[in-house]
């Protein structure tokens, strides 16, 4: 008889086409999904530079803009390409998310791979990052885009260290430098990729042993002074967008508390991924009893690693990755109101990874590593990807999404407010008023809620209520053009045509790169006859969307109403080359030749 011999690579082969038939188990449902209200109207489908697709303007627009409170040019672009693919089906987009999670997936075994040697240990890592419902938040929303390119670029970086490290020489790290620039191009949260790279030298590396220390962190320099950058351009469009809390909303203690206990909920989670929600909201302080148990619990397994850095470096290691890769976005430096967040886990949950699969093999008598790789594997397998599968599903709608969220925290206003954004694009106003109601009613400084509250109030006719609310959600958040437009909405409406012009050229003093609030201006001032004047919120509105056939016809009538008689004929003509069907160009441009005649 002839023995057959047993083929590794067969049987990676298979566990590969295993990740990848989980994932697409998992979130192939994603084809038919639409686009949620939660951030994906800025990210995408009413992000008026977005919609255009990929151009020039929109390239210069991405490296220069700090919309949505961030600087992450990579993203808007692909975004724009997808747009340009694909146009505004929601679900391609999902599907060019799922894409981008599979090469993720898969570059996290190759990356550990590479650096350790362990196939099968890092095919576990791989299967846990891959089908746990952490993961869901970040593959499932569009707008988290920037988690799947950042944490792309991120482990490419790795991979360019790991062959820089090889051969050191100028060539492999400009390599590096260069992914690195790309990683934080997508997502700032990349800042930690100097601190990561210092921690692999001690383990897989080993570099420790053989280099000096004095170059290691002299290495580093580069990409700490690149890091450096991104911080302050981050924490500049955070500031500028008043997303970045004062100390007054929530103090350094407060802030210090909530990134211990968030540490280990970030830990429960990934054992028990239960209760999973769009937004966590902070509940208050935490209880002293709660805090230094949290503060303990972290230092034990801390020291622990540490005591055990010689004989089992990788928990060190996976440990320290786990930490320090979710400093940024732990809270010590708030932004937003939420206390945690599932997609904050997408790169640092490898690192956990890590600790847990090496950790557990370590303990694993060597004859029987392979038997329980696949143990494990077979039972990530059936647990993961049904619980990741459900949890992807919450993500089918924003109603569905928000009214999840309200079943996990009945008190949690932001979900309150988002579905009943959610209910009123569905045409369903009474529910949607109620919801955005228990939004304010839950937390009275919710500016979400306060706005969302004005906006429907004004849509059903009442007024003074809409102003009253939509002036406290100002007061909140004093340089939001959205707020501004839509209190010169109830201004234009109840006829204060210059209140409403006040409210406009005040918004766009903050943002005047604004297609909407412009060409709403522009229209606003020939409605109260200041025709000269509207002229440049009209001409500013096209020459960034030169398509804009509105804000074309309008600015005909202005020139028509000026006597620039010819100039008016070009505008009503270059509208009916575009669109031959476009009534008010055509009835305009008849009315103005009859004139002439």
């Amino acid at each position: 008889m002839v023995a057959v011999k047993d083929d590794k690579g067969f049987f990676t082969i298979i566990g590969l086409i295993l990740l990848i038939g989980g994932i697409l188990v998992i979130y192939g449902q994603m084809a038919d999904f639409a686009f949620v209200s939660f951030d994906d109207p800025d990210y995408v489908y009413k992000n008026e530079i977005v919609r255009q697709g990929l151009s020039w303007l929109g390239v210069k627009w991405a490296f220069t803009s700090f919309f949505a409170a961030n600087w992450h040019p990579l993203t808007w672009l692909s975004h724009m390409l997808d747009v340009t693919l694909f146009g505004l089906v929601a679900g391609k987009h999902h599907l060019m998310a799922l894409f981008w999670h599979i090469v993720n997936a898969l570059l996290v075994f190759w990356v550990l791979r590479r650096l350790t040697g362990a196939v099968g240990r890092s095919l576990l890592v791989a299967a846990l990052f891959a089908w746990h419902p952490l993961r869901v938040e970040s593959v499932a929303w569009v707008a988290e885009r920037k988690d799947l390119l950042c944490v792309f670029f991120w482990l490419l970086s790795l991979l360019a260290y790991h062959r820089y490290t090889l051969k050191p020489v100028f060539r492999r790290y400009l390599l590096l430098f260069l992914c690195a620039a790309l990683a934080l191009m997508s997502k700032p949260m990349a800042v930690t990729l100097p601190f990561l790279l210092l921690v692999l030298d001690f383990w897989p590396l080993n570099r420790f042993n053989h280099v000096p220390r004095k170059r290691l962190i002299f290495e580093k320099i580069p990409l700490l002074l690149l890091a450096l950058a991104a911080a302050i351009l981050t924490f500049t469009a955070q500031k500028e967008a008043g997303a970045v809390a004062s100390s007054v909303s929530f103090g350094l203690g407060q802030r210090l508390a909530n990134a211990l206990i968030a540490y280990l909920k970030y830990i429960e989670l990934t054992f028990w991924p239960q209760n999973l929600a769009v937004f966590y909201r902070y509940q208050g302080l935490p209880s002293m009893t709660a805090v230094l148990g949290a503060g303990f619990l972290l230092g034990l397994v801390t020291w622990w690693s540490y005591r055990e850095r010689d004989k089992a470096p990788f928990l060190l290691v996976g440990w320290l990755w786990f930490l320090g890769t979710l400093v940024p976005v732990i809270g010590l430096i708030q932004v937003g109101g939420q206390a945690l967040a599932d997609r904050y886990t997408y790169f640092p949950g490898i690192g956990l990874g890590l600790f847990l699969v090496w950790g557990l093999s370590a303990w694993c008598p060597p004859a029987a590593r392979l038997k329980a790789g696949c143990v494990v594997f077979l039972a990530l397998m059936l647990v993961l990807i049904p619980l990741s599968r459900r949890q992807t599903g919450f993500w089918r709608d924003s109603i569905s999404l928000f009214s999840r969220a309200l079943e996990v925290d009945p008190l949690n206003y932001h979900a309150s407010s988002d579905l009943g954004v959610a209910l009123q694009e569905a045409g369903r106003k009474p529910e949607a008023l109620a919801a955005f109601a228990r939004a304010v009613e839950i937390n009275p400084k919710d500016r979400n809620g306060l706005f969302n509250l004005g906006v429907a109030q004004g849509k059903m006719g009442h007024y003074q209520a809409a102003e009253r609310n939509l002036t406290k959600a100002l007061a909140l958040d004093p340089q939001s053009i959205k707020i501004f437009m839509n209190l010169a909405r109830v201004k234009f409406k109840q006829g204060d045509l210059s209140a409403a012009i006040a409210f406009l050229r005040k918004g766009l003093e903050f943002n005047p790169d604004s297609l909407r609030a412009n060409y709403f201006l522009g229209v606003i001032l020939l409605r109260d006859n200041q025709v000269v004047s509207a002229l440049k919120p009209l001409q500013r509105v096209l020459r960034i969307q030169p398509d804009n056939l509105d804000a074309r016809v309008n600015l005909g009538v202005a020139e028509a109403r000026l006597g620039h008689y010819d100039t008016a004929r070009k505008e009503f003509r270059r509208v009916l080359q575009i669109n031959p069907e476009h009534s008010q160009a055509r009835y305009n441009l008849q009315q103005l030749e009859h004139l002439q005649n």
